[in-house]
């Protein structure tokens, strides 16, 4: 295959572009030079969900992991371009703030470069967490608004959708997509959803916004505030928002693959990155039974097929919400948590490993535990 230059994408001499023109003409040669490699694939499939993937700037990972950094480089300095303006031109993708986003983001390109087929699953974040600004020596909080910046960015928008019932709200998802290269290697990908009716004017002074709009909010910001109640319950719905696409679109692809779902285990292994996603597992088990699998059978095929890790034993990190959160929220899901919370009781005497506690509270990773 012939090799992919620079100025194909540009349309005019490199010489005379601007590095917005540039840039969105790497980043489309690096597109089409992993979509050239292909992509990561076999019978069994890793899908590694994650409120976070702190992914950093992509361009000179991506070139690099392609094999073509050195070309690019060549080229632009040959039309008297520096990649390094580039390099420091790119904006970050805001999907992920610390530790647990890096670690993420380290994972999938790992598995990647590995030659393992594995997706990281999350979220498509509008703002992210927030950027902080100082004007006449006090710190300011505003939006992240990495989507909007003038340019062409990593993340596709795909034809796929799923339906999510949240209560009495029903939502439509999108999905988008980011390749993720594997060093010498194919790629994998990061699948992202969103929801089309998020309006990012509904936010006002600094990073408030009103909590209570949904569908309107709910991709706005990773980790919204949650020092009320609208803003704890918010997180409940971008929890549950994200692990019902993630379950539908495991199933969807493990079908396709072959599977007839008593045997998933063979076809996907899940690994739930802290609590964030641990609803994936009374959700699992739903849609299986709804697709005619026994609840006892489906209770063992989700024991098989999921995974947890948390990166802290801090009480703050594992999440406890109020069970009246979920009757709002997800009460279809209610009672396949209370039978997993009596075979708890049923097999271990010790209250405090209880999924649902003596004051109604639903402890996330007891049920990941178990």
């Amino acid at each position: 295959m012939d090799t992919l230059k620079l100025r194909d994408y540009t349309g005019k001499a490199l010489s005379e572009c601007t590095i917005l023109e540039l840039y969105n003409a790497a980043l489309a040669l690096t597109q089409d030079a992993c979509r050239n490699r292909g992509y990561n694939s076999g019978k069994k499939k890793v899908y590694y969900i994650s409120a976070e993937f702190l992914i950093g700037k992509l361009l000179s990972n991506n070139l690099i992991n392609l094999g073509i950094y050195d070309d690019v480089k060549a080229e632009l300095a040959e039309a008297g371009k520096d990649i390094t303006e580039l390099e420091e031109f790119e904006y970050e993708p805001s999907l992920g703030n610390g530790g647990l986003g890096r670690l993420a983001a380290c994972f999938i390109d790992s598995l990647a470069t590995l030659g393992l087929p594995a997706d990281g699953v999350g979220l498509a974040y509008h703002c992210g967490l927030f950027k902080q600004s100082f004007e006449d020596r006090k710190q300011h909080t505003i939006p992240d608004y990495w989507r909007k910046w003038g340019m062409a960015n990593w993340m596709k928008r795909t034809d796929k959708h799923y339906k999510v019932q949240c209560g009495d709200l029903e939502l439509l998802s999108t999905m988008y997509e980011i390749d993720v290269t594997g060093y010498g290697s194919k790629c994998g990908r990061l699948r992202l959803f969103d929801l089309d009716t998020v309006n990012e004017g509904l936010i006002g002074s600094g990073i408030d916004f009103d909590k209570k709009e949904i569908e309107k909010n709910l991709t706005l910001f990773l980790y919204p505030d949650d020092s009320d109640e609208d803003g704890r319950l918010l997180r409940v719905y971008q929890e549950y928002f994200m692990v019902s696409n993630a379950a539908q679109l495991i199933l969807d692809e493990c079908v396709e693959r072959g599977s007839n779902l008593h045997d998933l285990a063979d076809y996907a292994a899940i690994q739930i990155n802290d609590t964030h996603p641990s609803l994936v597992i009374p959700e699992l088990v739903r849609l299986l039974t709804e697709k005619g699998i026994e609840e006892k059978e489906a209770y063992q095929i989700v024991t098989d097929v999921c995974a947890y890790t948390n990166h802290t034993i801090l009480a703050e990190a594992l999440e406890t919400w109020p069970k009246h959160f979920f009757e709002a929220v997800v009460p279809h899901l209610m009672p396949i948590i209370k039978r997993m919370n009596d075979a708890v009781k049923a097999k271990y005497e010790e209250p405090s490993v209880q999924i649902i506690d003596e004051y109604g509270n639903v402890h996330m990773a007891h049920m990941d535990i178990h």
